[in-house]
């Protein structure tokens, strides 16, 4: 969205100012192009034009083309009739005087709109072009044309002429002005969001229609995109062929305009927001240093980006507007003259923390999995995912060294690093002069922002406690190894599966037969974590079972009894822990109630034909990690170990 035309000029003015004599100036037809990154002010410039240069009692009649617009839900081809008839018929536009005036004229645009559309899609896109008309509705909103009449692009160009012509007369009337007006501007913004071929097009048509004297043409477009537009017409882009690409931009623009985003001052914009949006006393007036910490903190992320400047103001003020709601409260700080040297020191922290979440999301979610960054360590960065061969070769890396690793894998980070690496140093900085206790404790003061800023960031599985899965694993085996030796001295078989970050037990039975119950977390998207446990508890049929039914199976008394007795331990927590569910379910979605319902409902279906009993799969789902060590977690995964044990030895003898 651009900057409204009230909002600071980043000290632009005199760009702008000098870009608009130059326009009144020039001799039409000339096509200007605002060239900029992304969210650079390319829009923003082009409504400045427009409001200085059209309008009534300006020199200039303006017609606006979003190309975005025109493309939602178009084929590229249709696209490029769109445009053209949007340009022709805002231009032949007016009052129902001049449209009687111009009738004949409007219907003769029309035929040829049509004409040069069944013209131009053959030239620009090869033998197909016939098959693509025949697939355009340009009939539904373009007469017919009559006797058969073909059109040529000069035919058209002088028709388009005539109604510019007649256009300026009738300004010249309507503003008392026996000139009238100087000729027409047309303002073609977002090209860059087309796919290049697209806007290649595009230009290639205006070029060839609108090379119009008083017809004066601003576009929104970069010479980058041009360059990847003409690449199915001229390859790849090399020093040997880069004239090429040059001629051909040369061609079509006669005059290039850079963004002086380098030049920007951001820095009145920002202070000026920061207090509109409460997030700074209005009237506070920052000293020079503190000015100085707020624009590294913008150069080291935003930088001069307008869009991404606003973008990081209004991140601001949501979260500003939902701590003030979610605490019930009107913010008093915002009402004070000023604010202490601490609570301008939080401010701070949370406009890195926030910078950093807005252009390096990535580096936001290290922070987020561990506050803490002093204590990141080899093994965070492993289960980070983070290359540890491009750590460098230490035994104990430290967070600078894991901060490097985890930019080096992005080529954007990479060229970041830096910046990056100045933000983590002004938040230890900061952190450190609120004393000792406050920098031994850097994660809580860290986490206490994160949990207030996950809610806007660009990942919605973020989890805001830190989720170790190892150590988490490592709880469950001290928690349920404890209680498990506690009720049954006697399982001496049982031991821990290697957490890699899955984990669980592995026993014996009395015949030597090893089995497994795995552990597997996970953390959801709504940030609540699960744990799925794999009992192993699958028993295939004999031969002399083959065909039968689940009843007949359980007249065998050692298995009736066996499934009886794992049914006493699990049926109770499927029946009264709302958070302890199978990982089957009926067709109506309803859970089972017993582990005899759940076999019974898949031999019924057809599932079963080669087991008696298959795997059993279980979901412990709760909000927080901690959630598990209560006691009664611990005692109902103690109880399901200790079932699939028993289970297990009870058909030890089964054949």
């Amino acid at each position: 969205m651009p900057l409204e035309k009230s909002s600071n000029d980043f000290g632009t003015k005199p760009y702008v100012d000098g870009l608009i004599e130059f326009i009144e100036r020039s001799d039409a037809p000339i096509t200007i192009a605002l060239q900029g990154e992304w969210g650079s002010g390319k829009t923003s410039l082009m409504n400045n034009l427009r409001e200085a240069l059209c309008g009534e009692g300006k020199s200039f009649i303006g017609v606006e083309v979003n190309t975005w617009e025109y493309s939602m839900l178009s084929s590229p081809e249709m696209t490029v009739v769109r445009i053209l008839e949007h340009i022709i018929d805002s231009i032949a536009k007016d009052n129902p005087d001049l449209k009687n005036k111009v009738k004949t004229v409007l219907f003769g645009i029309g035929n040829f709109a049509l004409g040069f559309a069944r013209e131009a899609t053959k030239i620009a896109f090869g033998n197909t072009g016939a098959k693509i008309m025949e697939g355009l509705d340009v009939k539904s909103t373009l007469p017919e044309p009559e006797n058969n009449q073909t059109f040529s692009i000069s035919d058209l160009r002088r028709e388009i002429k005539k109604a510019i012509d007649l256009k300026i007369k009738h300004s010249a009337g309507k503003e008392g002005n026996a000139r009238g007006k100087k000729g027409v501007i047309v303002f073609v913004d977002d090209l860059d969001r087309l796919n290049p071929p697209v806007a290649v097009e595009i230009l290639e048509l205006l070029k060839n229609v609108f090379t119009i004297e008083k017809c004066i043409f601003v576009l929104a477009i970069d010479y980058e995109v041009v360059v990847k537009g003409l690449e199915p017409k001229f390859g790849k882009m090399t020093n040997r062929n880069e004239r090429e690409f040059r001629s051909f931009f040369d061609k079509i623009i006669q005059v290039p305009f850079s963004l002086p985003v380098n030049s920007y001052q951001p820095m009145t914009f920002i202070q000026d927001s920061l207090k509109d949006i409460g997030y700074l006393p209005k009237a506070m007036q920052l000293s020079t240093v503190q000015e100085g910490l707020f624009a590294d903190i913008v150069k080291a992320s935003v930088g001069n980006n307008p869009r991404s400047i606003k973008r990081l103001i209004n991140t601001l003020s949501l979260l500003d507007c939902i701590t003030l709601h979610s605490t019930a409260r009107i913010e008093k700080s915002v009402k004070k003259d000023t604010l202490t040297e601490q609570e301008l020191k939080m401010k701070l922290l949370n406009f890195i923390i926030v910078a950093i979440q807005i252009c390096y999301p990535r580096i936001y979610t290290l922070l987020v999995h561990k506050p803490n960054f002093k204590d990141w360590n080899r093994e965070f960065a492993v289960r980070e995912g983070i290359d540890s061969a491009a750590l460098i070769d230490d035994d104990n890396p430290d967070w600078t060294d894991i901060l490097e690793a985890a930019c080096s894998a992005d080529a954007y980070l990479e060229q970041r690093y830096l910046d990056i690496s100045k933000l983590f140093m002004m938040m230890r900085d900061i952190v450190a002069s609120f004393g000792k206790n406050a920098n031994e404790n850097i994660g809580e003061v860290l986490k206490e922002i994160l949990d207030k800023t996950f809610i806007t960031g660009v990942r919605s599985n973020v989890n805001v406690e830190e989720f170790d899965r190892k150590t988490f694993i490592q709880n469950l085996y001290e928690n349920v190894g404890t209680r498990i030796q506690e009720r049954r001295p006697d399982i001496e078989s049982l031991r821990f599966r290697n957490n890699t970050g899955n984990g669980g037990f592995k026993f014996k039975v009395d015949d030597g037969s090893g089995y497994n119950i795995k552990f597997v977390p996970s953390c959801n998207s709504d940030d609540t974590i699960t744990l799925k446990i794999e009992m192993s508890t699958r028993i295939m049929r004999s031969e002399a079972m083959k065909g039968m039914s689940l009843d007949e199976m359980l007249k065998n008394p050692v298995l009736a009894q066996a499934l009886s007795d794992f049914d006493s331990s699990i049926s109770p927590l499927l029946q009264g822990m709302h958070y302890f569910n199978s990982v089957h379910s009926k067709e109506d979605n309803s859970s089972f109630m017993s582990f005899s319902e759940e076999l019974r409902y898949l031999h019924e279906a057809g599932h079963m034909s080669g087991d008696i009993t298959h795997d059993a799969v279980y979901l412990i789902n709760l909000p927080k990690p901690s959630d598990f060590e209560n006691r009664e977690v611990v005692d109902a995964i103690a109880d399901m170990v200790i079932a699939n044990y028993d289970f297990r030895n009870s058909m030890k003898d089964w054949r």
